[in-house]
């Protein structure tokens, strides 16, 4: 054999290519290799060193195929220095690594061997991999290394190296005539002209020819005839140096067999090249009859195929499916089962009891009760209550079916949901059905009420009079009639609070109350042309309410939206919400003022809308539009809850054009005030001192006795029974009368339209309030309040005198 000791051009590769050109080598860690020892020891005799080795650099060590003069077979590759030899093109020299700052400190210079003087010639294989060095070793420095030295020691390299491949050739070569006679496989084997140089007993099997008749034969004969051309074009484009597209890899092919018949192959070519110009010198081809896999694998695809779409369709189900053994150990199961249960996945129940899902009372009945029946009809279907990862029950419905393997599929549905919703319906019902009931007591109550106070007034304020003007005994009884008018009044306010309830504020979602409004509201739409809306924000809108009151709120409204639809035409009702931030209202009536910061409820409906006219008397009570089907109360209880709560209503609407009505909730509630004008005090009698005061009341004898409580503080008042009358009264001379008191509901005209006729004609002119049912009363936006006081029957001299103080200082703060 010739030995070409010419070394290949340098490689820049990186380091996993250069180990595992090393590695195809298959030397290290094997015996010594007698024909590298003749070079190493040659080269120690021609430096003239006492050490020479072939060191091949690992990832972590440099290890010593031939060693002459050292009896260490390996070191660390951190510390050699064949590492930094492998980084260069040519033969790196270091003639005094004492002296040299990369090796001074070198274990291996301060320590055995001793090293000073080293010359070391990289290993590069065909591809030009660095795979080690050939190096000579002193152990006392010297001065140079000559050209022709280097060109030696590369020269010797160059021939360390060919020993190696040929030795790799060498046990290739057995390897592949092993594989040959071994392999139950076709082995063929074929030179550059792509005649057949092997043809094995596999081949003869396979493909019906014998060696004899194979053996000089083109490929051309187990190669189908429609693929000849491409065969020799691809041979041309190798044989030119084009890189291969076959060679190291596995394809499927279809190959030519003796009786002419076509035969589906899989084929493993490899290729070896010539020592001398590195050209294709040779190929190796493993092929096997793959007809019976191909037939398994359109069988299996197929029947993959089939399965992959019923998995998917139960992975895409929202049911649960989950099968168990005969042991009741789960072996499959769908994601929406292990997610009914509150897993992440099915793997985390695979292999477990189904028992593991239900507490130990449900598990014993399910064994006592259900598998009996399944055992016996092999189906069962019911309801039962499991328990989440975190102990949470599941309200479930299963279906069971007994697989013939004695195992069980399990098809379930969460029904939490279902029987949550059944039960807040009849919660819904129940409390719309409240709520009907307290707003009919409510509205009754406050009908009587406004009659029984006006009634309460005039007995309270007589005995008041009388108490004063009479002798003890007189004043005696005087007082028990007051106390009995007190007690009255009382009963009076309870009759008013049997349709109300105690405030209990407390964060809610105003979400869900609205969403259940749209529940209670929904299924009372009897026209199919009838639609409800639901519009809010994904994120909580919460406030501190009471959400009784709320609810009560926006289900007036939108009740009152529903009636508003007209039959027989397409009809929209929307409930939004938007969130807590600065949301002024749209309406031109509002009550109330809105709060810097509030949730926006509106309700909206295209029905036939209120003409403008009565659009400004909607929240006063016992205005109505719906004839004997209303009240009038409904939407002043309504803007009284708001209020209260300190908050605002508005309105807006166009005739045939529908309705708007929006709340402003505060987020908080209205914190509440101290009462300032319970109890008249010495100031507040001489302040009403000669003062004239207008009393209207539709009422005489309500009139009578406020008029004789005014006279006795000292005033000079006025009794009017008709607000017509009062409007000529001031407008015959404006500046006559220091105040007004002016009854709430009165024929013809009302208190708050009297109010705001009296202020176009004088603005400073004090203004109070004196009604039977001190409820809220409207006001179009952006006027002032129509009252300087408010003062709710029965009142007494005390009251009075107090809240009449109120509205006349108040009107001097609000008049400049």
């Amino acid at each position: 054999m010739t030995i070409d000791a010419t070394l290949p051009p340098p490689a820049r590769t990186d380091e996993t290519e250069r180990l595992a050109a090393l590695r195809a080598l298959g030397i290290l860690d094997t015996q010594g290799d007698p024909s590298l020892d003749v070079v190493t020891r040659l080269a120690a005799d021609r430096f003239d060193t006492p050490i020479a080795l072939v060191s091949l650099v690992d990832a972590d060590r440099q290890w010593f195929k031939s060693r002459c003069g050292l009896e260490t077979r390996e070191t660390e590759r951190s510390v050699s220095f064949c590492t930094c030899a492998i980084e260069g093109d040519g033969v790196m020299v270091v003639a005094d690594a004492a002296s040299d700052p990369r090796f001074a400190d070198n274990p291996l210079v301060t320590g055995d061997p001793h090293i000073r003087f080293y010359a070391g010639a990289p290993l590069r294989t065909a591809g030009g991999h660095a795979i080690g060095t050939l190096c000579v070793i002193d152990r006392s420095p010297r001065e140079g290394f000559s050209e022709r030295e280097r060109e030696t020691l590369e020269l010797m390299a160059g021939q360390a190296m060919a020993i190696m491949e040929s030795s790799r050739i060498r046990q290739e070569q057995r390897i592949s005539q092993l594989i040959a006679e071994t392999t139950t496989d076709a082995f063929v084997c074929a030179g550059p002209d792509s005649r057949i140089m092997l043809w094995n007993e596999g081949a003869e099997k396979l493909f019906g020819w014998t060696a004899r008749e194979a053996l000089g034969q083109s490929l051309h004969l187990i190669i189908p005839r429609r693929h000849h051309n491409g065969h020799d074009t691809g041979m041309d484009r190798l044989m030119s140096g084009a890189p291969t597209r076959l060679v190291g890899k596995t394809v499927e092919v279809p190959a030519t067999c003796k009786g002419g018949h076509e035969l589906p192959v899989e084929l493993s070519l490899a290729m070896w090249r010539s020592e001398s110009d590195g050209s294709p010198a040779g190929f190796a081809a493993i092929i096997r009859d793959i007809s019976e896999r191909k037939a398994a694998e359109a069988e299996r695809t197929e029947t993959e195929a089939l399965l992959a779409q019923k998995v998917a369709a139960i992975e895409a189900s929202d049911d649960g499916f989950a099968i168990t053994d005969a042991n009741g150990l789960f072996t499959f199961m769908n994601r929406a089962h292990a997610a009914l249960f509150g897993y992440a996945g099915p793997d985390d129940l695979i292999g477990q009891s189904w028992s593991v899902l239900y507490d130990a009372v449900e598990a014993e009945r399910i064994n006592e009760q259900v598998m009996p029946v399944l055992g016996e009809f092999g189906v069962w279907r019911g309801e039962t209550v499991g328990r989440t990862a975190d102990g949470t029950p599941v309200e479930q419905e299963i279906a069971l079916t007994l697989a013939a393997d004695g195992g069980i599929v399990c098809v379930t549905r969460g029904i939490g949901e279902r029987l949550a919703m059944e039960r807040e319906k009849v919660r819904l019902r129940e409390q719309l059905m409240l709520a009907q009931r307290q707003e009919s007591v409510g509205q009754l109550a406050s009908g009587i009420a406004h009659d029984f106070n006006n009634l309460i007034a005039a007995i309270a304020g007589t005995a008041g009079l009388i108490e004063t003007s009479a002798d003890e005994n007189v004043a005696f009884h005087a007082r028990r009639i007051q106390a009995a008018a007190a007690t009255a009044g009382g009963l009076v306010d309870k009759m008013l609070s049997l349709g109300r309830r105690k405030s209990e504020p407390k964060l809610i979602d105003l979400r869900v109350i609205l969403s259940s409004v749209r529940d209670l509201v929904s299924p009372s739409l009897a026209d199919p042309l009838h639609r409800i809306a639901f519009e809010a924000p994904d994120e909580p809108v919460l406030v501190h309410a009471d959400a009784t009151e709320v609810m009560q709120v926006a289900l007036n409204l939108a009740l009152n939206a529903r009636d508003a639809l007209e039959p027989g035409k397409d009809g929209l009702l929307v409930l939004s919400l938007a969130p807590v931030s600065d949301n002024p209202p749209r309406g031109k009536v509002m009550v109330g003022e809105p709060p810097a910061k509030a949730a926006l409820i509106r309700v909206r409906d295209t029905g036939c809308g209120i003409a403008a006219d009565d659009l400004v008397q909607v929240f006063e009570p016992f205005y109505t539009r719906k004839g004997e089907a209303g009240t009038g109360l409904g939407l002043a209880v309504v803007a009284g809850i708001v209020a209260g709560a300190g908050g605002a209503i508005a309105v807006a609407s166009t005739p045939g054009d529908g309705t708007l009505f929006e709340v402003c909730w505060p987020p908080e509630p209205l914190a509440s005030e101290p009462d300032e004008h319970a109890v008249a005090g010495p100031m507040d009698m001489q302040l009403l001192a000669g003062r004239t005061v207008l009393v209207v009341d539709d009422n005489p004898a309500v009139v009578d006795t406020i008029v004789a409580m005014l006279e006795r503080a000292g005033a000079e008042p006025a009794p009017c029974l008709d607000p017509v009358d009062a409007i000529a009264a001031i407008e015959e001379d404006p500046q006559a009368f220091d105040l007004v008191v002016t009854d709430y509901d009165m024929p013809g005209m009302n208190g708050p339209e009297l109010a705001r006729t009296l202020r176009a004609m004088r603005s400073d002119l004090p203004l109070l309030l004196l009604t039977a049912i001190p409820l809220a009363y409207g006001r179009r936006a952006g006027e002032a309040e129509p009252f300087d006081a408010v003062l709710g029957k029965p009142a007494n001299m005390d009251s009075l005198v107090a809240s009449a103080r109120l509205a006349i200082s108040t009107a001097r703060r609000r008049t400049p």
